[in-house]
């Protein structure tokens, strides 16, 4: 691109980094892939492209039988899907009413929502680190500096925690927001009841930001929990993505904790963000009450595919001297590998792909330290495109 093209490009893409270019890992799977050689994908965490998507008959069933042909522009979303919303809440024992709810196109654009609400460009927010590589650029977008605060080692479990002393030690005069994300990705950290405690103890009144997409799927240890009586601003974002596996249907939305005044002020400013996009499609907030009874079924399927997975690399690490254990995060649906190599984990990666055509990922594109080889490997995937991808990477690294 010469110049006076890049003359035309937002700084605030510019400064997200090199947008224009892709990775070596990304380019060998793309070669891979046009040459018509096979690859094992160990990272896809689509439920929908690894057998866990939700019945097509079912969903085609419950989309045909909808009357949407007149328009309502609620800014909110439709009171009958927020009403449901509201309601799966508080069977889980969350004080949750229909008008603390904003519905949007994704849990994305709920951080868009809330970072509009909450900030003015160049303020800062605290983000968990190893974390989710997305935030770089969620942030970025609204012309915000994304700054880490360092999850910690539980020396009792080997866990990744939340440490509220660390948090709070981040914050600045600039901090605006607090993202917390529980279950964590791809660490498995959880904002547990004791963590709230510890976090109230220090009376900073600051928006958090909860990201409990991951909230199915908590499998042991203490349990993940939300702020019960909170006297700072709290936000909850969640979705259809992984409740349901149904990340193509574009429904999340945003549960306001916040106490009053905080909780009226803030929802009428966000209805105002809401009604300026107006983006969430009206077909599958009609269909919500309809598809929440099946979140049963769906979440027990992928949960059984998870413990299998777990099974499976647990073995594979066992029986591979070059790894070295690390201990099983405690819900999410991801599994780490650490390999006792000098070898920078992206190098590692790409070697395994071109040698054995079986794709992991890179543990230092979550925030893992370059001096660990961290490899990042996907629960959900096919349980026999697991197998196939240990067993030859365990050939691999013998």
């Amino acid at each position: 691109m010469t110049k006076e093209n890049v003359s035309f490009i937002s700084n605030r893409l510019q400064s997200l980094g090199d947008l224009e270019s892709e990775n070596e890992i990304s380019l060998t799977k793309k070669r891979f892939i046009q040459s018509g050689q096979k690859i094992l994908d160990l990272t896809n965490s689509n439920p929908t492209q690894v057998g866990l998507e939700f019945p097509a008959s079912v969903l085609s069933h419950i989309l045909s039988n909808l009357n949407a042909s007149v328009y309502d522009p609620i800014p909110e979303g439709l009171e009958l899907a927020r009403a449901e919303i509201a309601s799966e809440y508080r069977k889980r024992g969350v004080i949750a009413e229909t008008n603390q709810i904003h519905l949007t196109a994704s849990t994305s654009e709920a951080y868009s929502y809330l970072f509009k609400l909450l900030t003015n460009p160049g303020d800062e927010v605290l983000t968990p680190n190893p974390g989710y590589p997305l935030f770089h650029f969620l942030i970025g977008f609204e012309n915000l500096k994304e700054v880490h605060y360092e999850l910690k080692t539980d020396p009792q479990n080997g866990q990744w925690v939340y440490d509220a002393e660390t948090i709070a030690s981040s914050v600045s005069t600039k901090t605006k927001a607090i993202i917390l994300v529980s279950p964590a990705n791809p660490t498995g950290s959880k904002t547990t009841e004791s963590f709230w405690n510890e976090w109230d103890s220090f009376g900073i009144n600051l928006p958090v930001i909860i990201d409990e997409v991951f909230e199915p799927y908590d499998f042991s240890g203490n349990p993940h929990c939300l702020p019960k009586f909170p006297k700072y601003p709290v936000f909850v974002c969640n979705g259809f993505s992984k409740l349901l596996a149904l990340p193509q249907t574009k429904l999340a939305w945003i549960l306001n904790l916040s106490p009053e005044p905080y909780l009226t002020h803030f929802q009428k400013n966000l209805s105002f963000i809401a009604d300026t996009y107006l983006s969430v499609n009206s077909l599958i907030q009609l269909a919500t009450k309809e598809l929440l009874p099946w979140k049963t079924m769906i979440q027990n399927r992928i949960r059984t595919r998870i413990m299998r997975n777990k099974a499976l690399c647990y073995e594979f690490v066992n029986q591979t001297p070059s790894t070295k254990k690390i201990q099983e995060t405690e819900a999410g649906w991801y599994y780490l590998v650490q390999i006792e190599t000098e070898q920078k984990d992206e190098s590692l990666v790409l070697e395994i792909l071109k040698s054995t055509g079986v794709l992991v990922q890179p543990g230092s594109w979550y925030g893992f330290s370059h001096n660990k080889c961290i490899l990042v490997i996907s629960l959900i995937t096919e349980e026999e495109t697991l197998e196939k991808g240990l067993n030859l990477l365990q050939t691999f690294l013998k």
